[in-house]
């Protein structure tokens, strides 16, 4: 007799609030559950119209709240999962390059991979490779000069297939 008289009624209501008529449905089916698990405490002196509704408003607003911190928490999940995607990505390709790096100096001739490990990877100046080595300070520039334009040289083509499967991997990660 309740659901009844006050079905269509609290539908209405709930789908001002919500615009959905499966989310309306669903709140109205709880506003009833609530009514006929609490229906023994209910006080027939007040209005059980403001009872009823007061019910169905409470429980809209924790549905919608509900429904708010699951979409926070969906694109915040999003973030991080897009930041690690990136991240490790960025990883991969620095790795792929790092190799293509060290297979370029294998082929280069022993005293320049030498110059160029002590200064790009032990962070030694030119002049400190010199005294090391026991050579001028130009002789080292001019190593350096000459081993990095062969690594140049040998990375374009890769740089340009790295690019482009980049630049086509951000397509469709903005297409999708």
């Amino acid at each position: 007799m309740v659901f009844h008289a006050y079905q269509k009624k609290l539908y209405y209501f709930i789908f001002k609030i919500t615009k959905s008529k499966y989310n309306t449905e669903e709140i109205l089916q709880a506003v009833f559950i609530k009514v006929w698990d609490t229906r023994e405490k209910i006080d027939i002196s007040r209005s059980f119209d403001a009872f009823i509704f007061t019910i169905a408003k409470n429980l809209t607003y924790n549905h919608l709240r509900a429904i708010s911190n699951r979409e926070s928490l969906r694109k915040e999940v999003w973030q991080n999962i897009s930041h690690v995607s990136k991240q490790t990505e960025d990883e991969i390709i620095l790795s792929d390059y790092t190799d293509l790096v060290d297979d370029i100096l294998l082929g280069i001739p022993k005293q320049k991979r030498s110059i160029y490990i002590l200064s790009r990877e032990e962070g030694m100046s030119n002049q400190e490779i010199a005294d090391l080595l026991g050579i001028s300070e130009k002789t080292v520039k001019n190593h350096l000069w000459k081993t990095l334009k062969v690594i140049k040289e040998q990375l374009i083509p890769h740089i340009n297939t790295y690019l482009f499967t980049y630049v086509i991997a951000c397509l469709a990660w903005f297409k999708s």
